[in-house]
Protein backbone atom coordinates (compact mmCIF):
# COMPACT_ATOMS: atom_id res chain seq x y z
CA UNK A 1 0.00 0.00 0.00
CA UNK A 2 1.69 3.36 -1.21
CA UNK A 3 -0.01 6.85 0.39
CA UNK A 4 1.88 10.61 0.14
CA UNK A 5 2.52 12.03 3.33
CA UNK A 6 3.78 15.65 3.77
CA UNK A 7 6.72 15.74 5.82
CA UNK A 8 9.16 18.31 6.45
CA UNK A 9 7.03 20.56 3.80
CA UNK A 10 7.31 17.88 0.93
CA UNK A 11 5.24 15.29 -0.55
CA UNK A 12 6.93 11.99 0.23
CA UNK A 13 5.70 8.60 -0.90
CA UNK A 14 5.65 6.06 1.22
CA UNK A 15 5.13 2.38 1.11
CA UNK A 16 4.85 -0.39 3.41
CA UNK A 17 4.05 -4.21 2.10
CA UNK A 18 5.48 -7.63 2.89
CA UNK A 19 8.59 -6.69 3.36
CA UNK A 20 8.86 -3.61 5.33
CA UNK A 21 9.42 -5.93 8.49
CA UNK A 22 12.42 -7.56 7.01
CA UNK A 23 13.99 -4.39 5.64
CA UNK A 24 13.53 -2.65 8.66
CA UNK A 25 14.98 -5.88 10.54
CA UNK A 26 17.77 -5.43 8.24
CA UNK A 27 18.20 -1.98 8.45
CA UNK A 28 18.18 -1.61 12.23
CA UNK A 29 19.16 -4.41 13.54
CA UNK A 30 15.44 -4.08 15.44
CA UNK A 31 11.80 -5.99 15.25
CA UNK A 32 9.22 -3.82 13.92
CA UNK A 33 6.12 -5.44 15.32
CA UNK A 34 8.00 -5.31 19.27
CA UNK A 35 8.87 -1.91 18.33
CA UNK A 36 5.14 -0.31 17.34
CA UNK A 37 3.69 -2.26 20.21
CA UNK A 38 5.88 -0.79 22.67
CA UNK A 39 5.66 3.04 20.69
CA UNK A 40 2.29 3.43 20.85
CA UNK A 41 0.09 3.70 24.21
CA UNK A 42 -3.28 2.11 24.69
CA UNK A 43 -4.69 5.37 23.59
CA UNK A 44 -2.93 5.45 20.29
CA UNK A 45 -0.38 8.24 21.72
CA UNK A 46 3.06 7.59 20.71
CA UNK A 47 5.94 6.87 23.19
CA UNK A 48 8.55 6.62 21.08
CA UNK A 49 9.54 8.59 18.40
CA UNK A 50 12.64 6.60 17.05
CA UNK A 51 10.52 3.57 15.56
CA UNK A 52 8.56 6.15 13.49
CA UNK A 53 11.59 8.04 12.38
CA UNK A 54 12.80 4.19 11.41
CA UNK A 55 9.68 3.16 9.64
CA UNK A 56 8.83 6.44 7.87
CA UNK A 57 12.68 5.93 6.15
CA UNK A 58 11.82 2.19 5.77
CA UNK A 59 8.66 3.29 3.71
CA UNK A 60 9.92 6.37 2.09
CA UNK A 61 12.63 3.72 0.40
CA UNK A 62 10.26 1.57 -0.31
CA UNK A 63 8.02 4.03 -1.70
CA UNK A 64 11.00 5.23 -4.22
CA UNK A 65 11.28 8.53 -2.09
CA UNK A 66 14.68 7.86 -1.28
CA UNK A 67 17.37 5.67 -2.58
CA UNK A 68 18.77 2.16 -0.51
CA UNK A 69 22.00 3.71 -0.36
CA UNK A 70 20.66 6.86 1.53
CA UNK A 71 21.38 6.77 5.55
CA UNK A 72 18.66 7.74 8.23
CA UNK A 73 20.63 10.18 9.78
CA UNK A 74 21.11 12.06 6.78
CA UNK A 75 18.08 12.07 5.66
CA UNK A 76 16.73 13.24 9.35
CA UNK A 77 19.52 15.90 9.01
CA UNK A 78 18.33 17.30 5.38
CA UNK A 79 14.46 18.62 7.51
CA UNK A 80 14.80 21.86 8.34
CA UNK A 81 11.97 20.89 11.23
CA UNK A 82 13.50 18.62 13.41
CA UNK A 83 9.90 17.73 14.95
CA UNK A 84 9.11 16.74 10.74
CA UNK A 85 8.36 12.99 11.71
CA UNK A 86 6.53 13.72 14.85
CA UNK A 87 4.35 15.74 13.05
CA UNK A 88 3.80 13.44 10.15
CA UNK A 89 3.32 10.33 12.95
CA UNK A 90 -0.24 9.80 12.90
CA UNK A 91 -0.61 9.65 9.05
CA UNK A 92 2.84 7.24 9.03
CA UNK A 93 0.58 5.03 11.68
CA UNK A 94 -2.47 5.45 9.88
CA UNK A 95 -0.81 3.94 7.10
CA UNK A 96 1.35 1.07 9.25
CA UNK A 97 -2.30 -0.05 10.71
CA UNK A 98 -4.30 -0.20 7.40
CA UNK A 99 -1.73 -2.14 5.94
CA UNK A 100 -1.68 -4.87 9.54
CA UNK A 101 -5.71 -4.60 9.58
CA UNK A 102 -6.18 -5.54 5.55
CA UNK A 103 -3.12 -8.40 6.05
CA UNK A 104 -5.12 -9.68 9.20
CA UNK A 105 -8.96 -9.72 7.95
CA UNK A 106 -9.32 -13.48 7.03
CA UNK A 107 -11.34 -14.16 3.80
CA UNK A 108 -14.16 -15.62 3.40
CA UNK A 109 -14.29 -18.47 0.96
Amino acid sequence: MERLVKIDGQEIKLAVNGGTPRLYRSLFRKDLFLGMNNAVDENGEMKDSEVFENLAFVMAIQGGSLPMTTKIDDWLNAMSNPMAIMEAAPDILDLWLTTKEETSTAKKE
